[in-house]
């Protein structure tokens, strides 16, 4: 078998990622590892019974099935020996030894934030979530998430909205339509970016698996911001693996009344950096410069792209705002405010109020909810 075969047949025995990387270690190379004898693999690392029967199943697999699905989907493996495999997943305790790829990863994919959040996002978690994103990425940092439904989503989609790079990391393999409601995006993602899993190729996502995923998630980034969670959660886990592999955290305050905001709130409880704004991230992560190679479309004038921005860059000039749409926009905030509200505390009427906040909705800056609620967008 040459050489991408060899990496194919080992990962599909499903190792643990250490005790692969141990045996790499040892042995030499992916073939070397197969060749070896049993007797003189279990004096590196001891195997269960159902890894040694994983392993002798891989020695014997014909991975010429797996190269054809890979061309089908216009994949491809990188390995930690390859020269594109993601800085910071290397520094890690457990890196996998081999990715699948669709799309590109790119040195300027060391400047990452991951954003993560619960499937289950609120308005206000979602318009949060992809705000951030967005801000991040028109500054060319990527944006690392897991392509789940909900904030994992609205993350991805900010990031794209900002002509910036995303990086989804699967739960299951790479051929696997997993979540199905976001393979749109995760079409969008390959093509802006990239999607990446470690796990053999028709592996299905199965809750023990997204712990192993979370670590990939926190450890491509520099920092991790928890957007809305409830007490028990996977973006907490990921969180506390970023923590364990030195990243920062960070996380984003919400409502005293929103069983979604607990896990935040804990996390900020606990010394979790507080997040408002982008700034906020920005002031605390110390950023590498921006290699000339990653740039992304926009910033090499794609037509119909916003070119993002440095942090020193000036903003855009804000839409002119009427006084009345300044009182509104005053009295709105990510958080999710009833129009009864807004009026008492501007106090307007409600026909003027009607009329500012449809004004704000056409600008871009305020978005209008079920139930009369009105946030602001930025």
């Amino acid at each position: 078998m040459n050489d991408h075969e060899a990496w194919l047949a080992l990962n599909a025995a499903d190792l643990p990622a250490r005790t692969t990387l141990d045996l790499l270690d040892h042995f030499g190379s992916p073939e070397a590892v197969l060749s070896a004898g049993l007797p003189e693999v279990y004096r590196v690392c001891r195997l269960s019974g159902a890894e040694a029967a994983r392993f002798a199943e891989a020695r014997e697999r014909d991975c010429g099935r797996d190269l054809d699905v890979l061309a089908r989907l216009g994949a491809r493996i990188v390995t930690i020996h390859d020269g594109d495999y993601p800085a910071n997943l290397r520094q890690i305790y457990d890196p996998p030894p081999m990715l699948f790829v669709r799309g590109s990863l790119e040195p300027g994919d060391e400047r990452a934030i991951a954003v993560v959040g619960t499937r289950r996002a609120t308005p206000y978690g979602r318009m949060a979530t992809e705000t951030l994103a967005r801000d991040l990425a028109a500054r060319r940092i990527t944006v690392v998430s897991g392509l789940a439904v909900g904030a994992d989503a609205a993350a991805h989609r900010g990031a794209l909205a900002a002509g910036g790079r995303t990086i989804g990391v699967l739960a299951c393999g790479i051929d696997v339509p997993y979540p199905r409601d976001t393979m749109e995006l995760r079409e969008k993602m390959a093509a802006q970016g990239a999607v990446i899993s470690e796990f053999p190729l028709g592996t299905p996502a199965r809750r023990g698996r997204f712990r192993i995923r979370n670590r990939l998630i926190s450890g491509l980034a520099l920092g991790v911001v928890v957007t809305e969670a409830p007490e028990r959660s996977g973006a907490l886990i990921t969180a506390d693996l970023a923590a364990n592999q030195g990243r920062q955290v960070f996380a984003v305050p919400g409502s005293v009344n929103s069983e979604f905001s607990r896990g935040t709130h804990a996390l900020l409880r606990d010394g979790a950096r507080l997040v408002e704004s982008v700034d906020d991230i920005l002031d605390e992560v110390a950023f590498p410069e921006v290699p000339e190679v990653a740039a992304p479309a926009a910033a090499a004038g794609a037509p119909g792209t916003p070119k993002p921005e440095e942090k020193g860059d000036q903003p855009p000039e804000p839409p002119s705002l009427s006084g009345d749409e300044r009182e509104l926009l005053r009295a709105l905030s990510l958080q999710q405010r009833h129009m009864d509200e807004i009026i008492a505390q501007c106090n307007l009427t409600s026909s003027r109020a009607s009329a500012g906040l449809l004004m704000l909705e056409l600008k871009g800056l305020v978005r209008r909810l079920p139930g009369n609620m009105y946030m602001r967008v930025r």
